[in-house]
């Protein structure tokens, strides 16, 4: 993790106009045990950039992104929400949505620098295949969370027919509306 930290604070400090801020949102499950608070002001200490770089604890995502350029991830889903609001992306890892029409694929310096847009027509017609196909409401990390996923999952894997058949005979299930889980 602080070899991402130190390339992205680094081509930052290369590529990205002098108005520019970097900000870094801690991951919803962190834990605490790596500084990185302190790891990122060292970091932007020894590239010059230290009042333009900032760590976030928590908070939601949608607000920052409301004002943000850019954003980079190693695979986090918080990619998708970065392509929706048609956001310039550059991924480090595997994820679902890394395809050339998506992300960017410029070095980083030239992505902090000139980022390219994202193809959002064709973005938002992989993520309406996706949530009719593999995207299932719910989550992992709460007893609520759990019961919503597990309806749905039970019925997709009961089912006689694959969901991508069904998407492409027209007999899929209606798609269930996507809501807040606490």
């Amino acid at each position: 993790m602080t070899d991402f930290l130190e390339l992205v604070v680094r081509d930052f400090a290369k590529g990205a106009p002098q108005h520019h801020h970097l900000v870094f949102k801690a991951h919803p499950l962190e834990d605490g045990r790596v500084p990185v608070r302190k790891s990122l002001k060292e970091m932007a200490a020894r590239h010059g950039v230290s009042k333009r770089v900032h760590y976030v604890r928590g908070g939601k995502l949608a607000g920052l992104l409301n004002d943000a350029r850019t954003a980079v991830t190693v695979n986090s889903t918080a990619g998708q929400q970065v392509l929706w609001r048609g956001i310039p992306l550059k991924t480090f890892g595997s994820a679902v949505y890394s395809k050339p029409e998506f992300v960017s694929n410029q070095p980083l310096t030239q992505f902090f620098e000139a980022a390219e847009r994202p193809d959002n027509r064709a973005y938002k017609d992989y993520r309406r295949y996706l949530l009719e196909t593999s995207q299932v409401p719910g989550g992992f990390y709460s007893t609520r969370g759990r019961r919503q996923l597990m309806r749905h999952v039970v019925d997709m894997m009961l089912s006689s027919e694959d969901p991508y058949d069904a998407l492409r005979s027209g007999t899929a299930a209606p798609r269930q509306q996507l809501r807040v889980v606490n």
